[in-house]
């Protein structure tokens, strides 16, 4: 275990933090969204890919989605700028589980109602050459490091903790078009001390507002679009910034005969930016973070009421603003694995 408590050591950990925040929200928005099911009477024909539902149930449905994530990648510190050599590595790994809990409240598939439950886990290892998986292993008494070291970076220690609670919504605004449907929430972070809710990017509240759409080629392909915006609330004093984040995404959704396997290939383009504070910027917003991913995944559906799947991604484009920063794109790994029930 190594301790730095110096403002170089400050600022990095306070930039990491930074990518982990927006890297989970793309990470939440390229999986998030799937298409509704076919039919609004019945959750027989309700399922979801990769890790969401924007299906609208009818009152007295419900369902209960289980998502995991793990994301780890290399972080590359230059000297001066982007050109300059690199002076350090380190691996950044975050794991967030989430739970996600819908009931419908109409009659005609109109609204539904839902709460969100986020656990995060994560780990900056020393060495990069670090598996991603110590993520999980235990670390030492971190209260009692955090007490003796006050804004410290902890290298190789792992900290986890239910980082976030949210209610959600789901709503098909148009009676001629259930296959458009708005979905959002709020969410209000959970984590009481300042350097472990930095450490875990668990320092702001946030709401969210998206959409889906879906349109059939034939009775087993689909195109699916989606599109959400995502705003992080300074909170308790911890951060003082705002920050918000676009993204839109694309899958080509693929059945095979019975229903029972999905195949969904995609991309994914996420915008993150927040607002200027130096009298100089020429726009009242600064870009922060740009990247495009592609990613595929498959669901197995045993039953209509249950599905398992798998997903990965890679960035194909990854932009930190921050010329001594740099995510190394071949190190880059995103996995996603859960479980949705219907009741």
């Amino acid at each position: 275990m190594k301790l730095f408590a110096n403002s170089k050591w400050q600022m990095i950990l306070a930039s990491i933090s930074f990518l982990f925040l927006t890297i989970h929200t793309v990470d939440a928005q390229k999986f998030k969204y799937s298409i509704p099911g076919f039919d609004a009477d019945s959750l027989k024909k309700s399922f979801i890919v990769a890790g969401g539902s924007s299906t609208v149930l009818r009152a007295g449905q419900g369902e209960l989605i289980w998502n995991n994530s793990l994301t780890s990648y290399w972080l590359a510190l230059h000297q001066t700028d982007e050109n300059s050599p690199i002076i350090d590595r380190f691996r950044a790994t975050q794991y967030i589980s989430d739970i996600y809990g819908f009931y419908g409240i109409s009659e005609s598939a109109k609204w539904d109602v839902g709460v969100h439950i986020r656990y995060t886990r994560t780990r900056i290892d020393n060495a990069a050459s670090s598996s991603m998986f110590n993520v999980f292993k235990g670390s030492d008494d971190l209260d009692a490091l955090f007490e003796a070291n006050p804004g410290a970076t902890l290298f190789d220690q792992s900290l986890g903790d239910i980082s976030s609670v949210g209610l959600r919504f789901r709503a098909a605004p148009l009676a001629l078009d259930p296959k458009l449907v708005l979905n959002g929430g709020f969410a209000v972070k959970t984590v009481t001390g300042e350097d472990k809710a930095r450490q875990l990017a668990a320092d702001r509240n946030s709401a969210d507002i998206g959409l889906t759409y879906y349109k059939g080629l034939n009775q087993r392909t689909y195109y699916f679009f989606g599109g959400t915006f995502q705003a992080f609330f300074p909170s308790s004093g911890i951060n003082d910034e705002y920050l918000f984040n676009t993204s839109v995404n694309f899958s080509l959704i693929q059945q095979t005969l019975g229903n029972k396997w999905t195949f969904y290939p995609g991309l994914s383009y996420s915008l993150a930016f927040k607002p200027s504070k130096a009298p100089t910027e020429t726009s009242s917003l600064i870009r922060t973070t740009e990247f495009l991913f592609a990613f595929g995944g498959v669901q197995y559906a045993p039953n209509p009421k249950f599905n398992v799947f798998f997903t990965g991604g890679f960035p194909l484009i990854s932009n930190v603003v921050n010329p001594r920063q740099e995510i190394v794109r071949e190190s880059y790994s995103n996995l996603s694995l859960g479980c949705r029930v219907g009741f």
